[in-house]
C-alpha cells in the first residue's frame, strides 16, 4: 500500500517538472494584436497623419503670394477743367522669396517631423507591450502555479483517500489517514488560493484589451534559443527611445541653424500696377522690400542654439539610459534562465530524496511524517520551478518589448 501512496504522490508532482514546448506565435501575435487595440497606440496612430500634414507645411513655408487692391475717385475743384470727378484704382501682387539654403534646412525639418511621429508610434508599442507583459506574466506565474498546486491537491486526496480505505480494512492507523487528510486539505486550499489569483490576473488583462478574446488558460512562451538568441544579440541602437532621442537632437539642431538663416530676412518682391485721372495716367512698379533684422532675430537664434545644446545633453542622457535598460535586461534574462536551470535540478533532486524517504517507509525506518516532509520539500520545488519559469517568460518578454518587439519579414 505504502509503494502505491508514493507512486501516486510523485505522479503529481512531475507535472511542471520540464519546461513547456516551444510554442512562440500564440503568446507574441495575442500581444501583437492586443496592443494595437489600446487607445494610446491609436492615438499615436492618428498623430502619425497629423504629422504628415505639418510636414507638408513646414516644407512649404509661409511663402504666398499676396494680392491687394484699392479703388475711388478723385475730385478736382478746377472751374478750368473738364472734369472734376475720376474713377481711380490700384492694384499689386508680392511674394516672399525663400532664401538659398532654407529650402533645404525646411525640408530636412519636415522630414524629421514624420520620423519623430513614427518613433512615437513606436514607443506607445513599446509602452503597450510592457503593459501587456506585465498582466500576462502576472497572469501566467498564477495560471502555472493554480496547474500544480490544482494537481497536487488532486494527488494529495487521492493520497489520503487510499489511506483511508487501508485502514478500513484494519491494515493502517487511524492517525496517519488523519494526517494525510489534513495535508490534503491544506493542498486544497492553497489549490482554490492559486485559482482565484489566476482568475483576477486573467481579469485585470481582459480589462485592459477588452477587443481581444483570451483563452481560458496561458499558453507557453517559446523560451528556446530560436527565441532567446536574437534578442541578446538586440542592441540599445534598436529601441525606440534610443532612436528618438537621437531624432530630437537633430531637429533642434537645424532649428538652431534655421534661426541662424532667419537673422538675414528673406525679401519680398512685388508689382504694382495704378490707374489715376479715369486713366490718363497709367502706371507699372517693381517693388522689393527687406526687412531690417534686429535684436529680436538674434535673440532666437541664441535661444535656438541653446535649445540645440540642450537636446544633445538629453540625447546623450536618453541614449545611456536606454543602453542601460538593454543590458539591464540582458542581465536579468541570463539570471533568470539560470534559476530556471536549477530549480529543475532541484526539483529532480528532491524527487530522489523522496524516493529514498520511500524505501526506508516502506521498512518502517521512517515515521509518515518524514514522508509528508519530503513531500511538501518537493511540492515546494515545483511551484518554484512554476514561479521560476513565468519569471524567464516575463524577461523574454520585457527584452522583447524593449528591442522593438517581433522581427517582421
Amino acid at each position: 500500500m505504502k509503494r502505491f501512496l508514493f507512486a501516486a504522490a510523485l505522479a503529481g508532482t512531475l507535472v511542471l517538472a520540464q519546461p513547456a514546448a516551444a510554442q512562440t506565435d500564440p503568446v507574441v501575435d495575442l500581444m501583437e494584436q492586443a496592443i494595437r487595440t489600446s487607445p494610446t497606440y491609436r492615438s499615436a496612430k492618428a498623430d502619425v497623419d497629423r504629422a504628415s500634414a505639418s510636414a507638408r507645411r513646414i516644407a512649404s513655408g509661409p511663402y504666398e503670394f499676396e494680392i491687394n487692391a484699392s479703388g475711388g475717385q478723385r475730385k478736382i475743384d478746377d472751374p478750368l477743367a473738364s472734369e472734376n470727378r475720376y474713377t481711380e484704382w490700384s492694384a499689386g501682387i508680392s511674394r516672399t522669396v525663400r532664401l538659398p539654403g532654407k529650402r533645404q534646412v525646411d525640408a530636412n525639418l519636415a522630414q524629421l517631423e514624420t520620423d519623430l511621429a513614427g518613433t512615437g508610434l513606436d514607443q506607445s508599442l513599446f509602452a503597450e507591450r510592457e503593459k501587456f507583459a506585465m498582466l500576462w506574466s502576472a497572469w501566467r506565474r498564477a495560471d502555472l502555479l493554480s496547474a500544480s498546486s490544482a494537481s497536487q491537491a488532486a494527488e494529495a486526496l487521492r493520497i489520503a483517500e487510499l489511506q483511508q480505505i487501508a485502514v478500513d480494512k484494519g491494515a493502517e492507523r487511524q492517525i496517519r489517514a488523519d494526517q494525510l487528510a489534513a495535508e490534503a486539505g491544506l493542498l486544497q486550499l492553497q489549490a482554490e488560493q492559486d485559482r482565484t489569483a489566476a482568475q483576477v490576473a486573467r481579469a485585470a488583462l481582459v480589462a485592459r484589451y477588452p477587443d481581444i478574446v483570451f483563452p481560458e488558460t496561458t499558453a507557453p512562451l517559446d523560451v528556446s534559443g530560436t527565441m532567446i538568441d536574437p534578442l541578446f544579440e538586440a542592441t540599445a541602437e534598436d529601441t525606440p527611445a534610443y532612436r528618438r532621442a537621437g531624432l530630437l537632437a537633430q531637429q533642434a539642431k537645424l532649428k538652431a541653424q534655421r534661426a541662424r538663416m532667419e537673422k538675414r530676412p528673406d525679401p519680398t518682391f512685388g508689382l504694382d500696377f495704378g490707374n489715376e485721372f479715369g486713366g490718363s495716367e497709367t502706371s507699372v512698379m517693381a517693388r522689393v522690400s527687406i526687412p531690417i533684422g534686429g535684436s529680436a532675430r538674434r535673440a532666437y537664434a541664441q535661444e535656438m542654439s541653446a535649445t540645440a545644446t540642450v537636446a544633445e545633453l538629453d540625447r546623450v542622457t536618453a541614449q545611456r539610459e536606454a543602453f542601460q535598460a538593454v543590458q539591464s535586461a540582458r542581465q536579468s534574462l541570463g539570471a533568470a534562465m539560470t534559476l530556471y536551470e536549477k530549480s529543475l535540478e532541484t526539483a529532480e533532486s528532491s524527487r530522489k530524496i523522496l524516493e529514498t524517504i520511500q524505501k526506508g517507509y516502506d521498512y518502517g525506518e521512517i515515521t509518515i511524517t518524514e514522508f509528508l516532509n519530503g513531500r511538501r520539500a518537493l511540492i515546494s520545488a515545483e511551484r518554484t520551478v512554476a514561479e521560476q519559469r513565468a519569471r524567464l517568460e516575463s524577461d523574454v518578454l520585457h527584452l522583447l518589448a524593449l528591442t522593438g518587439g517581433p522581427a517582421t519579414e
